[in-house]
């Protein structure tokens, strides 16, 4: 059973069956709930949306873009990703996610942080990404957050704050790169990834989305698939979805 999907349909439903109209910085309103979260066990597989095609490489892509600590617009092109370049300035977006993964008030790498502190058993292995100091050299501040580890004994889970997460268009790729994070950092620990949570305080779905929301929870959902191979080379093995689903990108 998919509970992963089924949870994420759920989380749609909720959102347009009791979500309130809101206004934003676009010129598009949103239907939103306060404070909603998922759940998802990594051994169950790999949570890849399937009522709707998704684009695993793309994801994957933009998961190395922020590991590696990227910021400019070149990696992306390579891969075919693209909802980032009305954004850039010269192509780059300044000292976002990678920058403060990898490079944290130009000095401290975060990831090697965290993989200490969790070979230690320590409550401590948080990467921090909402830097207020350099908002004004972002040009879009981050949307997710936090990322907190938490081992247990030899699984390792992994807890993501979202301040804001567009549910149908973003949040299906969010949730890959999150299992991403979890996974690679788990082997570099010799730990087995287990649960990810998902935490939205901003979940919402914009208006012009509405029609194509009803169209996928309406859809059938195929059995979730595995991942394969290592940082080099990740896979899905069996990922059967249905049609790609276009809504128009919100910026």
């Amino acid at each position: 059973m998919n509970k992963f999907e089924i949870d994420y349909k759920s989380l749609l439903i909720d959102v347009l069956k009791n979500g309130v109209e809101s206004e934003n910085r676009t010129n598009i309103n949103t239907i939103k709930l306060f404070n909603k979260s998922l759940n998802i066990d990594l051994t169950e597989g790999f949570p890849i949306v399937t009522g709707k095609k998704v684009f695993f490489e793309k994801a994957l892509a933009e998961f190395k873009w922020m590991y590696e600590g990227k910021t400019d617009l070149k990696y992306l092109k390579e891969n075919n990703i693209n909802w980032w370049d009305d954004f850039a300035i010269d192509n780059n977006l300044g000292k976002v996610y990678g920058y403060q993964i990898r490079n944290y008030n130009n000095s401290f790498d975060q990831i090697k942080y965290v993989i200490n502190e969790i070979k230690s058993n320590s409550r401590r292995a948080l990467i921090n990404l909402w830097n207020p100091t350099d908002l004004k050299e972002q040009a879009l501040p981050c949307c997710f957050t936090q990322m907190n580890f938490v081992r247990v004994n030899n699984k390792l889970n992994l807890a993501v704050n979202f301040r804001s997460s567009d549910l149908f268009l973003g949040l299906p790729y969010d949730i890959i790169v999150s299992s991403l994070f979890l996974i690679t950092i788990a082997k570099e620990c010799d730990l087995i990834p287990s649960m990810l949570g998902i935490n939205l305080i901003d979940a919402h779905l914009y208006i012009n989305h509405y029609n194509q929301t009803k169209q996928y929870i309406k859809a059938d959902i195929n059995n979730l698939p595995i991942l394969i191979g290592d940082y080099e080379n990740y896979k899905l093995k069996n990922y059967k979805s249905n049609k790609f689903i276009k809504a128009p990108l919100v910026i």
